[in-house]
């Protein structure tokens, strides 16, 4: 058996750099593929993008010898709180529709550009963007925390409404994991990924946040839960000082808690074709996010050759 080659990604919004030099240290540190939200820190919002600035979005990243795996403008259904929706009108919520309509923009762009997935989130868990942070201590005493039914309902119809644009599109949905949200766990996404049951629904799975939410087999039955729907991965790392107290700490890839060396091993073995795009979130002494890349890439090279 020839052996396998991994794909490998960048989140470009971590470099924080003007759009086009972003591409070139990208291309430059290792990545093939990139993944990104807004254009650089010099760029218009990628909303503003009409169709000629998007074929000439695309024309600019294959310069660089760089593919786009993923795309969203902006992150749609990251800072709404699920509770704040009507089962029955969601659609009506002022936030929703600016969300959805960024979403469909992200969908549009990816169809132009032939990208395969966009990408979104999946709502805020009750008063997570407030001090108090009110369903923490449950969540993390529960592994990620229990979905009620009422609020499955709500997931499965806003999904369904966006399900339905993605086939006039022809592209797939690629859920992202925060904390916050509700797909916060390999298990959470599972059972909302059973109740859609449909073959658009993928993940761009992060390890890190599943530990941080208290799932401890992240890289075992972790893995297992969310192999089948994995578009890609989203790599960083962190260790867990106390979980019920939200008490944690970002660090370079492979230092931390995240047993990434399993997680490889078991992609390896599954010959799988997900993109491992390598983000960051913490800093070395020198401040540099171009630093913390390198530092990420060369770990993530160095685990890769010994998984």
């Amino acid at each position: 058996m020839t052996e396998h080659k991994f794909k490998l990604g960048m989140y470009l919004p971590e470099l924080d750099l003007p759009f086009d030099e972003s591409l070139a240290k990208a291309r430059e540190i290792g990545a093939d593929y990139v993944w990104f939200n807004r254009l650089g820190n010099d760029g218009p919002p990628m909303e503003e993008l009409d169709d000629a600035g998007v074929d000439r979005l695309g024309k600019q990243v294959a310069s660089h010898g760089l593919e786009i795996f993923l795309i969203n403008v902006g992150n749609p259904f990251k800072q709404i709180h699920l509770t704040d929706l009507d089962l029955d009108c969601m659609e009506e919520h002022p936030e929703f529709r600016r969300d959805m309509a960024d979403l469909v923009r992200s969908m549009q762009m990816a169809s132009r550009l032939g990208v395969g997935a966009v990408g979104l989130f999946t709502f805020a868990w009750p008063g997570e963007y407030s001090a108090a942070k009110p369903t923490w201590p449950m969540r993390w005493l529960t592994r990620g925390g229990h979905i009620a039914d009422v609020d499955m309902e709500k997931l499965v119809r806003a999904f369904s409404l966006m399900l339905e644009q993605a086939e006039r599109y022809d592209v797939d949905l690629a859920l992202s994991m925060m904390p916050w949200n509700y797909t916060n766990t390999t298990g959470n996404f599972r059972r909302l990924a059973e109740a859609l049951n449909s073959p658009r629904i993928k993940v761009m799975w992060g390890p890190s946040d599943n530990l941080n939410c208290g799932e401890a087999d992240v890289a075992t039955a972790g893995f297992l839960n969310i192999h089948p729907y994995l578009y890609g991965l989203h790599l960083k790392d962190l260790t867990v000082k106390d979980g019920l107290q939200l008490d944690f700490s970002y660090c370079p890839l492979g230092e931390g808690d995240v047993d990434y060396p399993a997680i490889f091993r078991s992609l390896r073995d599954r010959r799988s074709d997900a993109v491992l795009s390598v983000a960051t979130h913490f800093l070395p002494a020198s401040g540099s996010r171009e630093e913390a890349m390198r530092i990420n890439y060369a770990n993530l090279e160095r685990m890769i050759e010994e998984s």
